[in-house]
C-alpha cells in the first residue's frame, strides 16, 4: 500500500484540524472529502479504519451509517473495477496477446497499477453465474447468412447450410485480420503499458492464468451465441484462422451427418474421420468467383485443374417405380459371406443391418458424434467454441437435433430412415416440433437436393403422402410456401433444371443473389452423377472451387425431366386433395421484376416462368440443349390444368434485355398483360439467332404447343356455373394432336437412355426435327413411335404420374405377357402402357437416324424463317 510521508502528514492534519474548528458539522465533510477518498480509494482501506484515523487524528467523529451515505451515495467513490471497465480491459488484453505483446493497466485516479486477480476473479465468477443454454427456434435467415456466408439458404438450421468447406460468411471477409486494439475504446483513466520483460524466463508460448480463463470464457460465450442465434456477434469475434478451423469442422460434421443419414439402415454403423477419408481432402479456401488459389510461379488456368481432377461419368442413371403388385420370378444373388467389418469404400461389400441395429435413433446418433468429436480429424480442444456447452444444450433441447436429422435424412434421400424420423416426431413430447419441422422448408428442401437416379420423387410422397398419414401427423404442408427468398416449390424444382443444365449464376433468377456464385445442393446431381460424397466433389471443393464446372454439365435429360416431372404431378396432387391452390397457378418468385417507372412488381404465373427458363436453357445450356425436356415440362403442366390463356403484366424488355439498352432510357411503363405462348413469341430475335439448331428446333416445338394448348383453352365451355371455381380438366381439349405429342413424349422420357459414351440424346423413335415438320406442314405428330404403333394413339390413359387402380397389376400382367410373347415370335412391338404406368426402361435400337444433310439443313432453314415470322407477326 502506497502511504503519504509523515511530516507531509502532520503539516496536513494540523491545518485540516485548525479549518475544521470553527466550521459547522455537515460543511465539515466538504473539508473532509479529498481525506477521506485517499485513505479509502487510494489507500485501499476498510471503512471501519478510516472512521477511526477520522476520529484519532483529526477529531472528526461521526457515525458509520453518516460515512456510508456520504461515500457511497453522495460522493460515489467506487473501490472496485466496474464490470463493463474489466471487459473492456480483459478484452485489450487478449488482443494484445494475439498480436504477441504483454500488458498491464494502470489507474491514473489511484495512481497504482491494477492487480490481475481483479480481473480473473472477475471471470471465474462470470463462468460460474452463466444460465442453461436454450436454442433459439427464431432466428433469422439474416443471422444464418451471416455464419454460413449465403444468402441462398434453404432452412433455418444450423448444420443443415453447412455442406461447403470454407463455407465462410460473406462479412467475415471484410475481417480477415485480428481485431486491432485501437477499435475497443480505452476506459479514460486507465493506461495501458507494455512491462519490461521478465527476469525469469516462462515457458516458450505459454499463456499466462488470465489468457487461460478468458479463452476458456471466449469459447463459452461463443457457444452461447451459436445456441442463441447471434451468429454476428459470434464470427466478429472470431479472427482469420479460428473462422477457418470452425468453418472445417462444421463441414465435416455435415459430411458426417450426410454420410450417415444416406448410408443408415446397411453398411458401417458408426462413420469416424477415417472412413470419411477427411484426411485425404485437403482444402483450398475458394476465392469469391470460385477459382483456384494459384500458388506456383506457373500460368495455371482454372480449365487446367479442372481436368486434372477426377470427373464423374458422362452417363446418367435413372431409378425405375414398380408396383410391389407385379409378379415377377426372383433370380438368386451372389453368396455372400457373413459381414463383420464393412470396407467403408466398397459398398459391394456392405449389407443391411439387423433389425434391432436399424430401430437405433439417429438424431441421438448426430449427438453422440458432437460429443466425441470422432468425425473430425481437428481436436475439439483447438475449436474456438465450446463444443460440450453445445452438446448439453443440444440433449436438454432434444427436438434440435431430431429437426436436423430430419433434414439430413431428406438431403440424403433416404426415405426409410425419414420415415422413422417422422414416427419420433409424431410421439415428440413438445407439441412445437411439427411447428419447427415445417419451419425446415421440407419440400424446399426435398425439391433441391432431388435425385432422379437413385430416388426420384420418392422423398415428396414420403412427405405427403407416407408416414405422415400412417402416424397421424398433421402435418399440413402448403404448396404455396415460400422460401425466405419468396420462391415456391415450383421455383425450386425450375432452379434445379438451370443449376443442373445451364451455366447461369443465382443472380440470373433474382437480383437478390447477385452476390452469390452457386446454387444449393449443386454438389447433388439429379442425374446421379455425382452426390455430395463422391471423390470427384470432394477432389473439387478441396482444389478450391466452389461450382460444379460446366464441361461436367450435359442438357435437359430423361432422367432430369423423370424426376421433374414426377414432382410436379404429386404436388399439384396433394395440393387438390388438401383444397389448396395448384403449384400451377401460384405466382412464382423467380425472374421477379419492378417497374422502373411506377414501381409496380411484375410476378410471372408457372407457364410465364417455364418460358424463361426454356429460353435460359437455349440461350445458356449446353451444345447438345434441344429443349426435348421443357417441351416435356410443359405438356405434363398442360395435362395437370395449367392454364395456358392466363395473362399477367410483365416487361419483356426487362425480361430479354438489350445490352446496348439502358433501362432508364424507356420512356414510362412498358409492361403490358401477356399470356405464355404471348411472351414467348415476344423473345428477341438477336437472340434466337445465336442459338444451336437444336435449340431453334425445340424452342419453336414448345412455342407451337403452347399456342395450340391456349387455342383450346378459349374455345372450351365451361359446363359449370360461371360462379363456381372450376379448373380445366386437360388444355389438350379436343386436340388430338396435342394429346398424342404428349404420349410420345412421356414414352420417349420414360423408356430411353443412353448405355454408352457416344450414344445419340434421342431414340431413333423420336427426331425433333421431323416432329417440328410434321406440326407445322401435316398437322400430325410425325415421329416413329406413333406411325409405327408403338404407342396407343387413343393417349387417353397417359398420365405423368401413375395413379391407384384396383386392377393396376392385373393390366400390366397383361402387356408384360403379350409384349413377351411378340418377342418370342419376332413381332417386338413396344408397350406404352408398360411404359407410362411401371415405367420401366429399355434399350432402344441404336441405330443412327435416316435423315439426309439436305433434309436437316432444310428444316433449320425452315425453323429460322418461322421464327423470324412469329416475331414479326407479335409486333
Amino acid at each position: 500500500m502506497e502511504t503519504v510521508p509523515h511530516r507531509a502528514v502532520d503539516d496536513e492534519v494540523q491545518n485540516t484540524i485548525l479549518q475544521l474548528a470553527n466550521t459547522p458539522f455537515d460543511k465539515k465533510w466538504a473539508i473532509l472529502e479529498p481525506i477521506i477518498k485517499r485513505l479509502y480509494v487510494d489507500e485501499d482501506r476498510k471503512l471501519p479504519e478510516v472512521i477511526e484515523i477520522m476520529r484519532t487524528q483529526y477529531g472528526f467523529q461521526a457515525e458509520s451509517a453518516q460515512y456510508k451515505y456520504h461515500v457511497n451515495k453522495k460522493w460515489r467513490f467506487r473501490k472496485n473495477i466496474s464490470t463493463p471497465k474489466k471487459e473492456a480491459l480483459i478484452k485489450i488484453r487478449q488482443t494484445r496477446a494475439v498480436l504477441g505483446k504483454r500488458t498491464t493497466f494502470r489507474s491514473e485516479q489511484r495512481d497504482r497499477n491494477i492487480d490481475e486477480k481483479k480481473l480473473r476473479r472477475h471471470l471465474k465468477d462470470s463462468m460460474r453465474c452463466g444460465e442453461a443454454l436454450k436454442y433459439n427456434r427464431q432466428r433469422g435467415a439474416e443471422e444464418l447468412s451471416m455464419f454460413s456466408g449465403s444468402s441462398f439458404l434453404l432452412t433455418n438450421s444450423i448444420f443443415l447450410n453447412w455442406n461447403m468447406p470454407f463455407g465462410t460468411m460473406r462479412a467475415s471477409l471484410a475481417h480477415n485480420s485480428a481485431p486491432s486494439p485501437m477499435s475497443i475504446s480505452t476506459p479514460s483513466d486507465i493506461v495501458v503499458a507494455t512491462p519490461q520483460p521478465l527476469d525469469t524466463l516462462s515457458p516458450a508460448n505459454a499463456p499466462s492464468p488470465l489468457t487461460q480463463l478468458y479463452n476458456m470464457k471466449e469459447t463459452m460465450d461463443r457457444a452461447r451465441m451459436f445456441v442463441e442465434g447471434q451468429f454476428g456477434p459470434l464470427i466478429q469475434s472470431m479472427r482469420k484462422g479460428e473462422r477457418e478451423i470452425m468453418s472445417k469442422w462444421m463441414y465435416q460434421f455435415w459430411s458426417y451427418g450426410f454420410k450417415s443419414a444416406k448410408c443408415w439402415g446397411r453398411g458401417p454403423r458408426e462413420w469416424t474421420a477415417e472412413m470419411l477419408d477427411i484426411g485425404h481432402f485437403r482444402m483450398t479456401s475458394p476465392l469469391p468467383n470460385g477459382r483456384i488459389p494459384i500458388q506456383s510461379t506457373e500460368a495455371v488456368t482454372s480449365q487446367n485443374m479442372i481436368n486434372s481432377l477426377p470427373a464423374p461419368s458422362p452417363l446418367c442413371h435413372w431409378c425405375i417405380h414398380y408396383s410391389e403388385m407385379i409378379n415377377y420370378q426372383a433370380c438368386r444373388s451372389r453368396s455372400r459371406s457373413p459381414e463383420h467389418n464393412p470396407d467403408p469404400f466398397d459398398e459391394e461389400s456392405w449389407r443391411p443391418w439387423p433389425t434391432q441395429e436399424h430401430e437405433n435413433r439417429f438424431h441421438e446418433r448426430l449427438l453422440d458424434s458432437l460429443a466425441s468429436n470422432y468425425f473430425s480429424n481437428i481436436s475439439a480442444d483447438s475449436l474456438p467454441i465450446a463444443v460440450p456447452q453445445i452438446v448439453k444444450a443440444s440433449r436438454e433441447s432434444n427436438e434440435e437435433l431430431l429437426e436436423e436429422a430430419l433434414g439430413f435424412s431428406i438431403m440424403a434421400r433416404n426415405r426409410e430412415l425419414l420415415d422413422k424420423l417422422i414416427y419420433r416426431l409424431a410421439n415428440s413430447k413438445e407439441k412445437a416440433s411439427v411447428d419447427n419441422f415445417r419451419k425446415l422448408n421440407p419440400l424446399h428442401l426435398a425439391t433441391t437436393y432431388l435425385d432422379g437416379a437413385r430416388s426420384c420423387c420418392s422423398i415428396i410422397t414420403e412427405l405427403l403422402f407416407g408416414s405422415t398419414v400412417e402416424a397421424n401427423v398433421e402435418l399440413n404442408f402448403r404448396v404455396e410456401s415460400v422460401s425466405s427468398l419468396g420462391h415456391t416449390v415450383f421455383d425450386n424444382l425450375m432452379i434445379n433444371i438451370l443449376k443442373s443444365h445451364t451455366s447461369v449464376t443465382p443472380g440470373f433468377i433474382d437480383d437478390s443473389l447477385r452476390e452469390e456464385n452457386r446454387f444449393p445442393a449443386e454438389d447433388v446431381d439429379i442425374c446421379g452423377r455425382w452426390d455430395a460424397d463422391s471423390e470427384c466433389i470432394r477432389s473439387l471443393y478441396s482444389a478450391g472451387f466452389v461450382r460444379i464446372p460446366f464441361a461436367w454439365k450435359h442438357k435437359f435429360c430423361n432422367t432430369s425431366i423423370q424426376a421433374i416431372t414426377h414432382s410436379i404431378g404429386l404436388l399439384d396432387c396433394y395440393a387438390g386433395d388438401s383444397s389448396q391452390d395448384s403449384i400451377l397457378e401460384i405466382s412464382s418468385g423467380l425472374f421477379l421484376k419492378r417497374c422502373v417507372s411506377c414501381g409496380r412488381k411484375l410476378p410471372l404465373k408457372p407457364l410465364h416462368t417455364l418460358v424463361i427458363i426454356a429460353f435460359t436453357l437455349a440461350q445458356f445450356g449446353t451444345k447438345d440443349e434441344d429443349l426435348f425436356g421443357i417441351v416435356a415440362v410443359l405438356l405434363c403442366m398442360l395435362q395437370l390444368g395449367a392454364d395456358p390463356g392466363l395473362a399477367v403484366e410483365l416487361s419483356p424488355s426487362m425480361l430479354f434485355p438489350d445490352e446496348d439498352l439502358d433501362m432508364m432510357d424507356i420512356p414510362g411503363c412498358d409492361h403490358q398483360e401477356l399470356s405464355a405462348a404471348q411472351l414467348a413469341e415476344l423473345v428477341p430475335l438477336s437472340y434466337i439467332r445465336t442459338w444451336s439448331s437444336l435449340a431453334k428446333t425445340g424452342w419453336n416445338i414448345f412455342c407451337l404447343a403452347l399456342d395450340r394448348s391456349e387455342k383450346q383453352w378459349e374455345a372450351w365451355e365451361n359446363p359449370y356455373s360461371a360462379d363456381i371455381k372450376c379448373r380445366h380438366p386437360s388444355n389438350f381439349g379436343s386436340d388430338n394432336v396435342l394429346r398424342i405429342l404428349c404420349s410420345a413424349v412421356q414414352t420417349e422420357a420414360l423408356t430411353y437412355r443412353r448405355l454408352k459414351e457416344g450414344d445419340p440424346w434421342m431414340s431413333p423413335n423420336f427426331d425433333m426435327y421431323t416432329l417440328l415438320n410434321g406440326l407445322r406442314q401435316g398437322n400430325e405428330v410425325c415421329v416413329n413411335l406413333v406411325k409405327d404403333n408403338m404407342i396407343d394413339n387413343t393417349a387417353n390413359n397417359y398420365q405423368w404420374e401413375s395413379k391407384d387402380r384396383d386392377n393396376l397389376h392385373e393390366e400390366i400382367d397383361h402387356h408384360k405377357n403379350d409384349q413377351l410373347q411378340k418377342q418370342k415370335d419376332g413381332k417386338g412391338h413396344w408397350k406404352g402402357e408398360l411404359a407410362s404406368q411401371s415405367e420401366a426402361a429399355i434399350k432402344a435400337d441404336r441405330e443412327e437416324m435416316n435423315a439426309s444433310e439436305e433434309t436437316i439443313s432444310k428444316l433449320q432453314k425452315e425453323t429460322e424463317e418461322y421464327a423470324q415470322k412469329t416475331h414479326e407477326e407479335a409486333k
